[in-house]
């Protein structure tokens, strides 16, 4: 007697197994590599506030800032990928279990997300009123706003593993028992 699949299970596939254990591989990657940009930011960020002199902190800041556009836009591409698919699927999957839903959890990690952007936007408006004449602290307390962003983006990058790699496990534990 051939078991039927039930409802929740219906469009996760073999095709769909491969392609989320991909996407974990990718995950993994990703927030390997962001956690390292975060951390080299950080440390950017800090030497700021340790500069000898005030033209030593401007040049500092000013690669500070170029190094943050980077890191922005690595940040940014690896969140529209999660949001445009990795998400959206272990969102229907698990709401279609109907188990408790894990979407507040998605949805406090999208918060984490843009007040970490709020910083570093922050960031950006207090360098554009700086200059190279500008008093060291104001240079400081402009850089202190990126070791706030970094915080807040390692937390967030780690609840998002502390989330999704179980949810990501139960769904491959769910096929395997499905199709054994």
């Amino acid at each position: 007697m051939k078991q039927s699949t039930p409802p929740h299970m219906e469009r996760t596939g073999e095709a769909h197994v491969t392609e989320l254990s991909a996407a974990m591989d990718r995950l993994r990657e990703e927030h390997e590599m962001l956690a390292g940009l975060l951390e080299e930011m950080e440390e950017q960020a800090m030497k700021v506030g340790q500069a000898e002199s005030r033209a030593q902190a401007w040049g500092r800041l000013q690669h500070l800032r170029l190094w943050t556009i980077g890191v922005m836009q690595e940040l940014d591409a690896h969140s529209g990928w999660e949001e445009e698919t990795l998400f959206p699927f272990l969102a229907s999957y698990f709401r279609l279990r109907q188990e408790p839903t894990m979407i507040p959890s998605l949805w406090m990690m999208e918060k984490e997300h843009a007040m970490a952007e709020e910083y570093v936007e922050t960031f950006m408006r207090e360098f554009h009123k700086l200059r190279a004449d500008s008093p060291k602290d104001e240079m400081k307390k402009a850089a202190a706003l990126l070791i706030q962003a970094c915080y807040i983006l390692k937390s967030h990058l780690a609840k998002e593993e502390q989330i999704v790699f179980p949810l990501a496990e139960q769904v491959l534990t769910d096929v395997d028992y499905l199709f054994a």
